[in-house]
């Protein structure tokens, strides 16, 4: 009964992808390949995860938890460069400061998580909650990487022109810092508007259907979501700026 249901929503799951890819190669878009891959990735990504918290259910191994979690954080900086279009830069470096400030901004808002007792570090519970918060950082730099770039292109005259003046890279960087936040940030200001009016997040649905007074459920999801903007704003601001510290400010595109 229970792979025959699997195997229902299985097929149901593909053809709602099927449709987004035939939907993509009629437009030409040209994200095709990418859908498919990651379709099959994430699929993979989520049994093989399901397969390693029941693991670590049963041996509570605390190396291995921390492992995993860096594995999440590797594979998310990994993810992020990906969107990282820049040729005057060494990846190499990138990557790695990408993964430090991932790290860094990861280990702020789980800390204070673990102190308050918000979760604690059994697998079960710490694995997700670095999930959901490790991704949030992961897309804020995919959006603020992306809007990078167009930014650089439209304004490369300008920019030019300041260096030619003397304009310091910092100086330079400020005027478009504050729209590179806003757009990396849109996702999450969004989810946090739209939160018990457009939809109700799944993990207060939970805590509600498990018999969580309601106030309770509502303020563990309101610090969930707070977890999740801080790791969007903070990502993307610690990153850019040690970025453009560190390597200066170059316009070389692809």
């Amino acid at each position: 009964m229970i792979e025959s249901e699997v195997i229902k929503y299985l097929v149901l799951s593909y053809i709602f992808v099927l449709i987004v890819i035939i939907f993509d190669k009629k437009m030409e878009i040209g994200l095709w390949k990418e859908l498919a891959i990651n379709s099959v990735l994430s699929l993979l990504q989520l049994v093989g995860i399901g397969a390693i918290l029941i693991f670590l259910l049963k041996f509570n191994s605390t190396l291995m938890t921390l492992s995993i979690i860096l594995v999440m954080i590797f594979n998310a900086s990994w993810i992020a460069l990906s969107r990282f279009k820049l040729k005057s830069y060494d990846k190499k470096k990138i990557l790695g400061l990408i993964f430090i400030t991932i790290l860094f901004v990861t280990i702020a808002v789980v800390g204070p998580l673990l102190a308050v007792g918000f979760v604690n570090f059994k697998p079960t519970k710490i694995i997700p909650m670095c999930g959901i918060i490790v991704a949030g950082g992961m897309r804020s730099l995919s959006l603020a990487f992306n809007f990078y770039k167009t930014r650089l292109r439209d304004l490369e005259d300008f920019i030019v022109s300041l260096a030619a003046i003397g304009a310091s890279d910092m100086k330079i960087f400020s005027i478009i810092f504050k729209d590179i936040l806003k757009n990396a940030t849109i996702p999450m200001r969004d989810m946090m508007k739209a939160a018990g009016i457009v939809h109700i997040p799944g993990i207060m649905v939970g805590l509600l259907m498990a018999g969580t007074f309601p106030l309770k459920a509502a303020v563990i999801q309101f610090t969930v979501l707070s977890s999740m903007l801080f790791e969007y704003a903070l990502v993307t601001t610690i990153f850019m700026l040690l970025w453009i510290k560190l390597f200066g400010l170059k316009l070389e595109l692809d």
